[in-house]
């Protein structure tokens, strides 16, 4: 008592004791959150780069290493040869990159300039670049679709390796802040812009007198313009800021962003008028609008005059590159390489002609007002709910579907004046002539399991060598006012390898010529008819009577031959040719949803989609109500997923006889599975169900390893800030990958990831990357959707070929792909607000969005899927058990783990009903189903149980298990945050434990001199 006494009879002391009190509680509260908070400490992991976890509920964070001299007997999985270090294989993959780009940038035009084209460029040609945006490209995109852009080569890295002069001078104006800011960053995730977004293009009275002059010195121009993209938003239609006005540079506000705006249009035309020769770039994944290259107006009073057209001899589309894609610019520009890419889009002339147009976003409503929100949203009585909604009314005219189709019904001249260039569209510096090897002479008959075998001769007739591409296209007989078909759908292509002029070719390395063969089944012409349109009592896929044309094309208005054939009498295929199990409609409730007609060809105008109206956005509260999932039906013994019989479980406590490496190979049914899961505590399974974010909980007693899972498509992504990750690729974007339609690189990237997976965290704990959220295989629908970068295409074939092509390699070196966003996810605009619902009828579900997923699954073997934010109908994706288990695990045989797009506490993602539709990972950070007592029903424990086993069972055949095997034991320490935590706790109780020292002494010396004055006065 009388050291406190003696501690606050002085001011130091007082306040020594009153804040080290009040720290030393709030370093323990402090630590204690941090600690056993599973939110806030999963976190941290995450961010500061170690994603590990107690299995039960205990979150804090491990370090794990071998001690065992036993792990080269279990390298279940091993890197390609020459690969030995995180350098190799970021140099390899960089290298593979480039050679992406080399076949994937599309040349749109190359016209005549003097006695030669404008490209390849001409010896010591010496050019200007011009764009604000050409010292800042877009290289991907954001979000998930992001990447580390630490060193990223520029276009003058490219020029200079290439030995191509540029202009210093005009580098440098644009390099400076003479030229202005340029555009602005990509707008954050979930940003859900309703305004236009700024080219940053620099306006021509910003041109110095120098720099005008410099141009002077060069010939030729590359003219670059770039777009951006990016998750959580989408493109805008207007050009206009917050307040409605028109943004800088714009020529009117209700404008769009994938048209040149003012500076862009006056850039290209002084370019036009300046220099003898105009090479354009299109750095952007998505399309814009490019009348401008040849000449053709789309009517649109805000663009100047086509006239300066002519002075534009040459363009190409390079996408988004990657970080060192761009290098392959220059060995285009000079010829070094000869570009071989093909558009995986449409280029439609004016944008707002499309069908997606009006069913798009927020269809042109911005205003919020009370009573529906925006021009997408519900309304219930006058009052908006938070509810979305989109249509797919287009149907199954997507893209080229549509404009091939309505150009055969209204005539050439309608599809010029719609189409710049076609899908499959791209041109060479070399000349290829075709011959249709052995084709069937006449109208040759088939059948329902007739395989089809087209061979082409392709022989290189130009001057230098290049690649080619086939394609093959099918036209189906199409009878008025039944099953919807288009006039050409994409059946089957095939690339060529490097053929060489005539005066090269050697006839063994250097071939001259080549026969490339396609194959594909009459099944792969079938059309699926959901409300037996056809009258011939049959509802699924199949094949109606007449006559059918395969069409060998270089693009998908390019047709160079046509074989034709017969079907004598209808087909229909009630089972899937690879599962044999039962097809039949799931999505009835969906097809029923959509609130005006699905386009049909036997009325394009009449049909033609239109926004949904106020009326029909008008919805009752019972609606609104439904929308919501409930615990209601847990124990519906309607439901098929119920059971009366409780499975087995284990003890967390108990030993377990049975590790997860025993289940190595085994198949999904294998016996031994039942054996293993008995082990297994509801907490243990919850647990592993529900802490699914970038990685999945280890389990210590059955040698479980924690993973690390990564985003995303351009390569693996560091979301998190996750330290484990560093000095990987970051690749081209998927629509440069789709570009290549060469499913030959799309294996080698899946390689090449899978050689980065393993190598993995070398610094480190030498863990690999074992689970990798991509490919993206939605569809283009719109070019104004934002995550247009991650997906490889408009087609739902060449998506799924190019996919199932990357996942076979990237699997073969262990790596689980989580396939994304499964499914109809084609917008960002209000994706995860409530889920926004998306309407289609089943055709169009099966022949166009779910198309690639079933490819990937079927021939390309993905052991993962990501279910998407969205609904279809009224059922969330995840959610859906017409989906996840009717259509994806009974239907078209997958045995793997379906993962939960992102949910950061979204209430309409619901864990429990996850589960229940056949969805197994909840990716998230803390978010487990139901374990109480009253909700741990037999049938939640048996979901539980095979959630489990799907997640395991991808876990046990992954390289997630390298290193473990009988014999290899793991030891477990702090992670970095927690020992800078515990050192800096230390630090503080040793300062605070000095100060105290300090000012006990100066306390106690000011007591004794107190106390020796008292004795003093007491003496006088």
């Amino acid at each position: 008592m009388n050291f406190f006494k003696t501690i606050f009879k002085s001011i130091h002391g007082r306040v020594w004791f009153i804040v080290t009190v009040c720290l030393l509680v709030a370093v323990l509260v402090i630590n204690l959150v941090v600690t056993q908070v599973g939110l806030i400490s999963v976190t941290l992991n995450n961010v500061f780069g170690f994603p590990l976890m107690e299995p039960h509920g205990d979150t804090s964070a491990y370090h794990y290493y071998t001690t065992s001299s036993a792990d080269d007997e279990y390298e279940y999985y091993e890197v390609g040869d020459g690969i030995d270090s995180k350098e190799d294989a970021l140099n390899a993959a960089n290298a593979l990159n480039v050679t992406i780009c080399e076949e994937g940038f599309v040349l749109l035009k190359n016209e005549q300039v003097g006695g030669a084209k404008a490209l390849p460029l001409q010896d010591g040609e010496k050019v200007t670049v011009l764009g604000k945006n050409s010292v800042n490209l877009v290289y991907g995109s954001s979000g998930s679709g992001g990447s580390d852009r630490t060193g990223a080569k520029s276009i003058y890295d490219s020029l200079e390796a290439a030995g191509i002069e540029y202009n210093q001078t005009a580098r440098a104006f644009y390099e400076s802040k003479e030229s202005g800011g340029g555009r602005a960053a990509n707008p954050s995730m979930e940003s859900g812009i309703s305004t236009g977004i700024a080219t940053g293009e620099t306006p021509q009275s910003s041109y110095t007198q120098a720099v005008k002059d410099s141009f002077a010195e060069t010939d030729t121009a590359l003219v670059v313009f770039s777009r951006i993209g990016g998750e959580g938003f989408d493109l805008p239609r207007t050009m206009m800021d917050s307040d409605g006005n028109k943004l800088d540079g714009a020529y009117a506000a209700d404008d769009h962003y994938l048209e040149l705006d003012q500076n862009e249009q006056d850039l290209l035309r002084m370019a036009c008028e300046t220099f003898e020769k105009v090479i354009v770039i299109i750095n952007s994944s998505t399309p814009m609008e490019l009348g401008f290259l040849d000449g053709i107006a789309d009517g649109d009073e805000t663009m100047i005059d086509y006239d300066f057209a002519s002075g534009v001899q040459g363009a190409l589309w390079i996408g988004g590159p990657g970080n060192e894609g761009i290098m392959a610019l220059g060995s285009i520009l000079n010829g070094t390489v000869n570009p071989s890419g093909r558009l995986v889009d449409t280029y439609e002339r004016d944008f707002s002609q499309s069908p997606t147009w009006q069913n798009f976003s927020t269809n042109f409503r911005n205003d919020k007002r009370a009573d529906g929100g925006m021009g997408d949203g519900y309304h219930v009585e006058g009052k908006h709910t938070g509810y979305y909604m989109v249509e797919y009314e287009e149907g199954i005219y997507v893209g080229y579907r549509y404009y091939e189709t309505r150009g055969y019904t209204d005539g050439e001249d309608w599809y010029n004046d719609h189409v710049v260039y076609p899908f499959g569209y791209g041109l060479s510096y070399t000349e290829f002539e075709w011959e249709i090897v052995d084709a069937p002479s006449g109208e040759a008959s088939f059948d329902g399991e007739t395989t089809f075998t087209v061979q082409v001769e392709v022989t290189n007739t130009g001057d230098v060598a290049g690649k080619d591409v086939v394609e093959v296209y099918f036209t189906p007989p199409y009878y008025e006012g039944e099953i919807e078909k288009s006039q050409m759908e994409l059946v089957g292509f095939a690339k060529t390898p490097l053929l060489y002029p005539a005066d090269e070719a050697n006839g063994t390395d250097k071939p001259n010529s080549c026969v490339v063969t396609v194959e594909f089944t009459a099944y792969d012409m079938a059309s699926y008819d959901y409300n037996d349109a056809n009258k011939n009592g049959f509802q699924g896929y199949e094949l109606d009577a007449g006559s059918y044309a395969v069409n060998v094309c270089r693009s998908a208005h390019d047709i160079v031959g046509s074989i034709a054939y017969r079907l004598d009498a209808d087909v229909t295929y009630p089972e899937d040719p690879v599962t044999h199990n039962t097809v039949e409609n799931r999505f009835d409730d969906v097809s029923e949803g959509l609130s005006g007609p699905t386009m049909s060809r036997a009325d394009w105008e009449g049909t033609f989609p239109a926004a949904p109206t106020y009326e029909e956005r008008s919805v009752t509260k019972d609606f609104i109500k439904s929308l919501t999932w409930t615990y209601a039906d847990r124990d519906d013994e309607s439901k098929p997923y119920y059971t009366e019989e409780m499975p087995a479980t284990g003890s967390a406590s108990e030993e377990a006889e049975i590790m997860l490496y025993d289940l190595i190979g085994k198949d999904h049914d294998d016996p031994l599975w039942d054996e293993f899961l008995d082990q297994l505590s509801v907490g243990e399974m919850a647990e592993l169900i529900g802490t699914g974010c970038y990685s999945t909980a280890r389990i210590d007693r059955i040698d479980k390893p924690l993973t690390t899972d990564l985003d995303g498509p351009v390569g693996f992504v560091n979301f998190f800030g996750n330290s484990d990750v560093y000095d990987v690729c970051g690749y081209a974007s998927e629509c440069v990958i789709g570009a290549t339609w060469n499913v030959e690189l799309a294996h080698d990237l899946g390689i090449s990831v899978g050689n980065e997976s393993l190598i993995g965290n070398e610094k480190g704990d030498g863990k690999s990357y074992s689970g990798w959220y991509a490919p993206g295989v939605n569809i283009h629908r719109s070019p104004f959707g934002g995550r247009n970068s991650e997906y490889f295409s408009e087609d739902g074939l060449l998506s799924g070929k190019m996919a199932a092509a990357e996942i076979a390699a990237v699997t073969s070196k262990g790596v689980y792909t989580q396939m994304k966003h499964f499914a109809l996810n084609e917008q960002e605009t209000h994706r995860n607000s409530n889920g926004i619902l998306t309407w289609a009828n089943e055709q169009t579900i099966r022949e166009i969005y779910l198309e690639p997923f079933q490819i990937a699954v079927q021939e390309g073997g993905s052991m993962g899927l990501m279910s998407s934010f969205n609904r279809i109908g009224t059922t969330w994706t995840g959610g859906s058990y017409a989906l996840l288990t009717e259509v994806l695990r009974n239907e078209w045989g997958f045995d793997g783990m379906v993962i939960s797009d992102f949910n950061a506490n979204t209430a309409y993602i619901n864990v429990d009903q996850m589960i229940r539709a056949g969805g197994d990972l909840n990716l998230a950070q803390n978010s487990k189903p139901s374990t109480d007592s009253d909700r741990l029903t037999a049938t939640q424990v048996s979901l539980l149980r095979e959630a489990t086993h799907n997640i395991l069972y991808v876990i046990a055949n992954s390289n997630a298990m390298n290193r473990h095997g009988e014999g290899v034991t793991w030891s477990y320490g702090l992670a970095p945050w927690e020992k800078v935590m515990y050192i800096v706790d230390a630090g503080i109780v040793v300062a605070l434990a000095v100060w105290g020292v300090f000012a006990v002494r100066s306390a106690y010396k000011k007591q004794k001199q107190a106390n020796k004055k008292t004795d003093e006065q007491m003496s006088e």
